[in-house]
Order: structure tokens, then sequence, then C-alpha cells
């Protein structure tokens, strides 16, 4: 690929099918926020992609830092690597928290169990325990709940909307590496150019 408007079309073909295929590369990028204190990384599951508006959706624990941290500053990036195919995407944007409405309705209906359980946890993520602990109701140790146990975590579930304004692409190559970065907004592509890798 060496025009830039194929590369763009392919990146959000790539994060589109991650986003709808567990175990795919791009599935679980590194989502970076910024707090008062210092920088905080965390691995998330990509759990939907709107590339007409440049949306990445993840869901996570309303009571986990990283919605204090989205708080004070909305600013974040996403890094996503396939090692089988070297390439690595930058994304970075503005996260916007959903707590009801139709995407969060939608990807709270849409989640296997599997993916819902952690909801149900008594203790906020990152609470300190005396020692290793599945935070998860008894009964549902080593169980998945039914649909219907699982409401009982629903005001703990939150939607992260990423709203993509700027696109970095490095393709690594023994023949030599390409890097080209992209700006767009509500997912038009606003400028693009080659950077020197």
């Amino acid at each position: 690929m060496h025009d830039l408007q194929s590369i763009l079309e392919q990146c959000w073909l790539k994060l589109t099918l991650a986003s709808q295929t567990p175990g795919a590369a791009w599935r679980t990028p590194v989502l970076a926020t910024v707090s008062a204190q210092q920088p905080r990384q965390r691995t998330v599951v990509l759990r939907g992609v709107d590339a007409a508006v440049g949306s990445l959706w993840l869901h996570s624990d309303l009571r986990s830092a990283k919605f204090r941290q989205l708080d004070l500053q909305p600013a974040v990036s996403l890094l996503f690597y396939d090692p089988a195919a070297e390439t690595q995407l930058q994304v970075r944007g503005r996260a916007v928290v959903h707590t009801a409405g139709a995407v969060w309705q939608q990807l709270w209906d849409s989640s296997p169990e599997s993916s819902l359980r952690m909801y149900l946890a008594p203790q906020p993520p990152g609470t300190r325990c005396s020692g290793p602990s599945p935070n998860l109701p008894e009964q549902f140790v080593g169980q998945l709940p039914g649909r219907s146990d699982l409401a009982a975590g629903l005001n703990n579930f939150a939607v992260v909307e990423i709203q993509a304004e700027e696109l970095e692409w490095l393709q690594l190559s023994r023949a030599g590496h390409r890097r080209a970065a992209f700006v767009v907004c509500a997912g038009t592509l606003q400028q693009a150019t080659w950077l020197e890798p």
C-alpha cells in the first residue's frame, strides 16, 4: 500500500474486524490516560468501531480509577500492535463516557456473560485486599452468571467512546519501515502525510 487513503481505510477495516473477532491482534490495545500525578496505561478490549464517525468503543467498571482520570482529562491514546504483520497504530482522541443510551445498551446486550461478570464485583477495581481475590460474589467464582443475575452489575457498567482525532500508522519491514499520520474529524479525513520512520 503506497496510497495514504488506502492505508487509512485498511486501518479502519482492521479495527472493525478486531472489535468483532476475539483473539484478533488489534482486539486488545493499550489505553493511556493522564492524571495530575502521572500517565497510566492498561490493556483494554476493543468492543466496537464506527469508522463513519471515527469512534472506537470499549467498556469498563465505572468505579475504576480511569474514570476519575477521564473526567479531569479526556485526552487519551490507544496503542495497537500486530506482531505477525509488524504493524503499529496509535489512535489519539477524546474520551466520552456513556452510562446510558443506545450504544451503552447495545454493548451491554451484545456482550457475552463472561465479559460482563466483572461488573458484579463487590469492591471497586484496584481496591487493596489482604491476598489474591477474584473480586466476585462467591456464587460466581468459577461459574458464569445468567443474564438475569448480571442485572445487579448494570450500575457499574460504563462505555467509553474514543473519538479519534489523529491516527499514526507504522509498518515495520527489513526493506525499510514506512510511517504515516492522519488527522480526522468525526470520521472525515482532514489531513494525511507521510512521516520519516
